[in-house]
């Protein structure tokens, strides 16, 4: 890949915001540690509505990251590249040894940087 374009910064960027909401990390999660799953059993899993567990679904198998198989009446959920369970290990152990300064970073969370008294 070459990354001296802007616009390949840009799409490089979109690719770690797909990544980058918690229900669609554990998604990712769930098809990693269980398999395959359809929707009725990550929503049973997660937690949440289907509807929004939908849009999430959808952004992932859009960036390519989960692929779906009809069995049945239902459709599963997997994961669409063997290196996404390395990708999250990573990415877990980077944030573990970081988290604090991830949970104090006003421009990731997008919260006001606290102030000295």
């Amino acid at each position: 890949m070459n990354l001296q374009s802007m616009e390949t910064y840009t799409l490089w960027a979109d690719f770690w915001q797909a990544l980058s909401h918690p229900i669609r990390l554990r998604v990712l999660e769930a098809l990693r540690c269980e398999g395959a799953l359809n929707v009725g059993q990550l929503v049973d899993r997660l937690g949440i509505g289907q509807g929004h567990l939908s849009n999430h679904l959808a952004c992932l198998k859009n960036c390519g990251l989960v692929t779906t198989e009809a069995q049945g009446r239902y459709v599963y959920y997997h994961l669409a590249d063997d290196r996404v369970p390395t990708l999250l290990d990573v990415g877990e152990a980077i944030f573990r040894d970081h988290w604090a300064g991830v949970a104090t970073c006003a421009v990731v969370s997008q919260k006001p940087a606290p102030t000295r008294s």
